[in-house]
């Protein structure tokens, strides 16, 4: 049985479901390889079978669950209690290749198994530069156009991944990271800002590949901090963690700076409420703005928190 063809091998089904790389923030609630592995393994088998096609050669392409063939074979492998030579699958016959785009995207992109961020990355790039579809055909596998955006996001993060931290991080001697995607994920909405700061993709991956921007959401932060000479310095020196200190020394306000954080947190919770539908677009339409940095930043501070505390956030 064979895996996806093309740049989407076999080398690259584990790393969608986070098996061949480190733990992250990326991981988010998808199933990992590791957990989808331990749940076959106490059933002896799946419970959603896979989807193939049959092949001139006699073989069959898998179209969807190419994890769980990785899976049973190495259950097999293993010699795990229970019958792995046989795979239960659902046969498509004369399917043809946009057929399998839209299985898979409609799966893994906005289906209930979702892909880890590169790796839906990666099919994407593959299918809009090597496959040479387009934004809007992607859009109708994925049934409808409110993605168009987020698709095209991906795209573009991965073509800046692979030209400029790859080619840095395989010089340096070391595997590349690709838990780091959501950094360059979310240089798609600063480009503008750094840009009129001099900062170029060669400089931000070097950025990233020098753990800079460590934790990911503090990208969104630089230009804030490459606007201050002193959080610029000491940027350049250490990294945003330390160069967001400088940004957030205590407040002037006497009546803030003796607030407790309930209060603050009970404050912003009804200024929030009261928004009216033009200051919700303007925040939206102005993603640069002190006000709405200000906001995505708060946001990352209040679900780091809320991880710590154990409690539940929809992202």
């Amino acid at each position: 049985m064979e895996g996806m063809a093309g740049a989407v091998g076999q080398d690259w089904i584990t790393l969608a479901l986070g098996h061949a790389a480190p733990e992250d923030e990326e991981r988010g609630t998808s199933t990992t390889y590791s957990s989808l592995k331990a749940s076959i393994r106490a059933n002896k088998g799946l419970i959603n079978p896979i989807i193939v096609s049959p092949q001139a050669n006699g073989r069959y392409l898998v179209i969807e669950g190419n994890t769980r063939v990785a899976i049973f074979r190495a259950l097999a492998e293993e010699e795990a209690p229970g019958d792995w030579a046989t795979i239960p699958a659902i046969v498509k016959s004369e399917l043809e290749e946009k057929g399998e785009h839209a299985i898979r995207l409609q799966a893994h992109l906005v289906g209930p198994r979702p892909w880890r961020p590169y790796a839906k990355a990666k099919y994407l790039y593959d299918l809009y530069v090597n496959q040479h579809l387009s934004i809007t055909e992607i859009l109708d596998f994925c049934g409808g156009t409110g993605r168009r955006a987020e698709i095209q996001q991906y795209i573009d993060a991965f073509k800046d991944m692979k030209e400029a931290y790859v080619p840095l991080a395989v010089a340096a001697g070391s595997p590349p990271d690709y838990s780091l995607f959501s950094s360059f994920a979310e240089l798609q909405n600063i480009k503008p800002a750094l840009a009129r700061a001099g900062v170029t993709l060669q400089d931000f991956a070097k950025w990233v590949h020098e753990s800079k921007l460590s934790p990911q959401q503090t990208v969104r932060q630089l230009p804030r901090i490459l606007a201050n000479p002193e959080a610029k310095r000491v940027f350049l020196v250490h990294n945003a963690r330390e160069a967001l200190k400088v940004l957030d020394q205590p407040s002037s306000n006497a009546i803030i700076a003796s607030s407790s954080l309930e209060q603050l947190a009970t404050a912003l919770s009804v200024k929030i409420r009261q928004l009216n539908w033009s200051e919700l677009q303007s925040l939206r339409q102005e993603r640069e703005s002190s006000s709405t940095q200000a906001l995505l930043g708060c946001y990352d501070e209040l679900k780091a928190l809320a991880d710590v505390l154990g409690a539940q956030v929809n992202v």
